[in-house]
């Protein structure tokens, strides 16, 4: 051996830091989680918002049908017909509709309407609906 010339070989247990492929690794497993979690809320954000506009409407559907029960029960009875109109359910459009149709039911003594009420609305390229159905009876 030549003199000045010494080998210098580390053990592996002494090495401080890391690695270039270990950082790119722990990156890469660091970015997938935070992927999964970002879209974890992004589900959760449109679930929510989904729920909203189903319960506004069910809010917006039992106050119609109150008001026509109250009206029903002021002016005896109600009279059969549809109607139809668009309204805003939040940030989105909706069609609401009113179908008014007698029943005749032998079993009672008067006549009986059958009021279906619903609200339609697309969200998230599918059609959204809901429908309430009530009884009052039919205006003499």
């Amino acid at each position: 051996m030549r003199k000045g010339f010494t080998s210098r070989i580390q053990d592996p247990a002494s090495r401080k830091g890391f690695t270039l492929v270990e950082l790119m690794i722990a990156v890469s497993i660091l970015c997938i989680g935070i992927v999964l979690v970002l879209r974890s809320f992004l589900n959760t954000a449109s679930a929510l918002e989904s729920l909203h506009n189903q319960i506004t409407a069910i809010q917006y559907l039992e106050t119609k049908i109150n008001a026509l029960e109250q009206k029903a029960f002021q002016e005896e009875g109600v009279q059969p017909g549809d109607t139809q109109e668009e309204l805003a359910l939040g940030s989105r459009n909706a069609l609401f509709r009113s179908e008014i149709h007698s029943l005749d039911i032998e079993e009672l003594r008067e006549d009986v309407n059958e009021i279906k009420m619903s609200l339609s609305w697309q969200e998230e390229n599918k059609e959204k609906n809901e429908l309430l159905v009530t009884y009052l009876p039919n205006k003499k």
